[in-house]
């Protein structure tokens, strides 16, 4: 890993005086350094009345940005047994802050500090502000800090979906509207629904309050600036696409820093619920997100469908696509060119395998990233292209998995025998 900034971090530790800075490199990560390492995690966690340590457990016991705990039975709250004083939170906190832990966490912690580090330096000097060598210090101690909670944050997540999958009483993955309780299940309108149906796409305006994409919008910006989002090389060289992605799940959210995606994540994940209550596609409940970023002037994704049927049959039957960008002209580009619907191999069947038209070169709509709006289409059926943006845009994608049949084919279609 890098020298540098870290190697006068651990000296600082283990020296009265700090030494210079050292030509960055890569090491190996000896005894002494691991040693010395280790004892600036735990200064860290247990400086300023133990300020670190007490973040880490208030995160932990309010569930930002790990699984809400599970009690030992059936979800019952995990109160300590008679004679036990200490709960399950606090176990898995002692468990995962020994020293024995810390050394283990030592490489990946310190890589990720490395990097933040760098790019905030080099954010620095291009706005023309050099800090010295006691700013330094104090700013990678602070990076080492959010890092270390962060990485600890996610072991214990680790650890306590073990819990989570003990206890799961699930019937399988389907997304039945008979045991969603968290809404009303009405967050689409009939026209929205018919045109998802009919002509394999559909739009629904202002889906989320103006508000709250503000939010979403501002955290996306801090994921990204976080260095989170990044290419997909394979198709970047093909010349296929060229946005940034980050995978992210709903567990993974810090509540109290991301309350917008927070908001954004529980509705999305109510929409297979809503779509199986009006249309029996047998959709699949998912809570896993792709963020993309499209950046200003190079940001794009050439003419593709995200699934398709048999030997193409990767799961996705419905793709729903929010957009956050805070306000977007026609002159920003970026749209969403959707291509005519292509005839499924149920429509085929009906038409003795003959199609009408060449779907995938006529242009249906151009439907543009305004903020707020979110953008439902069959993943199997619905050729799409991202324009070239002008501006930074971001959306946030949900694939909802589900078999081909149900709700792809035509009404007086019958499955042969």
């Amino acid at each position: 890993m890098k020298g540098g900034f870290l190697e006068r971090e651990i000296d600082r530790e283990a020296a009265a005086k700090p030494k210079q800075p050292e030509v960055p490199g890569t090491k190996e990560w000896d005894e002494k350094t691991l040693e010395c390492t280790i004892k600036v995690f735990e200064d860290i966690l247990d400086e300023k009345s133990r300020l670190a340590r007490n973040d880490l457990e208030r995160r932990v016991r309010t569930g930002t940005g790990v699984r809400e705990f599970r009690g030992r039975c059936c979800g019952a709250p995990d109160t300590p047994m008679p004679g036990e004083e200490e709960d399950v939170a606090s176990r898995l906190i002692r468990a995962n802050t020994k020293p024995s832990a810390l050394r283990d966490m030592v490489g990946p912690v310190m890589e990720q500090v490395t990097e933040i580090f760098n790019r905030v330096k080099d954010k620095g000097k291009r706005d023309g502000m050099v800090m010295d060598s006691e700013t330094e210090c104090k700013v990678a101690r602070d990076i080492i800090k959010e890092c270390l909670i962060r990485y600890i944050l996610k072991l214990i997540n680790s650890d306590n979906s073990g819990v989570h999958a003990s206890g799961s009483h699930d019937a399988g993955l389907l997304a039945t509207p008979q045991g969603y309780t968290a809404g009303d299940l009405e967050s689409f309108n009939s026209e929205t629904i018919f045109n998802v149906m009919e002509k394999g796409y559909g739009v629904q305006d202002e889906w989320m309050d103006d508000n709250v994409v503000r939010k979403i919008y501002n955290e996306l910006e801090l994921l990204d600036f976080d260095g989170k989002l990044v290419e997909v090389q394979q198709q970047k060289m093909t010349g296929t696409r060229t946005d940034r992605i980050h995978w992210l799940t709903y567990d993974a959210l810090d509540r109290e820093k991301q309350p917008g995606l927070v908001t954004l994540f529980k509705k999305m994940i109510s929409i297979p619920f809503e779509l199986n209550k009006k249309c029996s596609l047998y959709l699949q409940a998912s809570a896993s997100f792709q963020i993309s970023c499209y950046s200003a002037e190079k940001g794009f994704y050439k003419k593709h469908v995200d699934g398709g049927y048999e030997e193409l049959n990767n799961g996705r039957k419905i793709t729903a696509m929010f957009f956050a960008n805070k306000t977007w002209a026609k002159e920003d580009g970026g749209q969403v060119q959707m291509f005519k619907r292509c005839p499924n191999p149920f429509q085929l069947a009906k038409n003795g395998g003959i199609s009408s038209h060449h779907a995938d070169q006529e242009l249906e709509d151009e439907i543009e990233p305004q903020g707020g709006r979110l953008l439902l289409f069959r993943s199997r059926d619905m050729p799409h292209e991202v324009l070239p943006a002008r501006r930074k845009r971001y959306a946030v994608t949900l694939w909802l998995m589900g078999p081909p049949g149900p709700g792809d084919q035509p009404d007086d279609y019958h499955t042969p025998t």
